[in-house]
């Protein structure tokens, strides 16, 4: 069981670091794995406070069981 959050569902229309859409996807077997993938990727690349954040991660954590 994988569980996983897509930063284009947290920050519509967010730009990578190469100024295109991103489409970064945060990976973990758990919920706090993907909270502290998600949080290093929001802060070095688009210079948010994840702090402010974290509610909106935890609840679009999706899970994938195949």
């Amino acid at each position: 069981m994988v569980k996983f959050v897509r930063c284009n569902a947290l920050l519509s229309l967010a730009q990578d670091a190469n100024g295109k859409g991103c489409r970064y996807v945060s990976k973990g077997a758990s919920d706090d794995d993907v909270l502290k993938e998600m949080s290093g990727h929001i802060n070095s690349v688009h210079k948010l406070d994840a702090n402010d954040m974290k509610l909106n991660i935890m609840a679009s954590i999706k899970t994938n069981n195949g």
